[in-house]
Parts: structure tokens; sequence; C-alpha cells
């Protein structure tokens, strides 16, 4: 039995799922077509209208002199908190690239509904003394 849920399989048709400290699961109501971000650590209780599509995943970690890609962004505010439409549903930039460095007071983050890990973390590039990149645009 899978430790995460009672189901035995990953997307689960069990009601329970005990999410764990840094991982997250999204979910989709089926009445309103809308997928949501639930963020552990907590047990998760499906309703009947409800399908968990993704999870229990972990969140994403990027230690320091790393970075990773993250495409289809949620839309933040000046404060860094997500906005939301009239129904409750993260609002995304398709077809950008967010890439996203170790910052000090960075947490651990998950992927909202919609947003995709493009690349994964990856350690910066350092330029050794005496040498040089060549780099080439491909975004204006």
């Amino acid at each position: 039995m899978n430790p995460s849920t009672t189901s035995s399989n990953k997307g689960g048709s069990g009601p329970l799922y005990r999410i764990p400290p840094y991982h997250y699961i999204h979910v989709l109501d089926q009445n309103t077509n809308i997928t949501r971000l639930e963020v552990g650590p907590k047990t998760f209780i499906k309703q009947d209208n409800e399908t968990v599509i993704i999870g229990p995943e972990k969140m994403i970690t990027v230690p320091p002199r790393h970075y990773c890609v993250v495409e289809s962004p949620v839309v933040r505010n000046e404060a860094g908190e997500v906005q939301y439409d009239g129904n409750g549903q993260a609002k995304l930039v398709h077809a950008d690239l967010d890439i996203r460095l170790a910052q000090s007071d960075q947490a651990p983050f998950p992927l909202y509904p919609g947003e995709v890990l493009r690349q994964p973390v990856t350690p910066l590039k350092v330029v050794p003394a005496n040498s040089a990149f060549r780099l080439k645009a491909v975004l204006d």
C-alpha cells in the first residue's frame, strides 16, 4: 500500500490523501472544472466531485548556485502573492519562461496547475579566470 494515500494507485480513487511536509497535490473540481493546489503537511479528504490528478509530489528545492526553468509561470503581484481569476483558478503567463534562482529567503515551492518544469534544477555555469562564455539571445 502506498504510504501517501489509502489507494493503491498514485492518482487514487481512495478518499484520503496524506500529504507529507514539502509535498503537494493538484485537485480537479469536476463541478467547476478548476484545478487547485493543496500543500502539505495535511490530510486531504477528497469529495465525490473531486479528482486528484497529480501527487503527492515533492516541492522543488533550488540549492545555492543552482537554478531551474518554469514554463507558463503564475502571475504574482508586487507582494509576491499568486493572483487568481474570478473563478479561483491561478492566472498563468502562457508560453513565458521563469528562471528561478536560489535566494536566501526562498523555501521549496510547488508547481501550480498549468506550470511545467521545463529544465530541472541545474548548477550555474561558472566562468573560470581568463575565460569567457559565448552567449546567444534566444528571447527578446
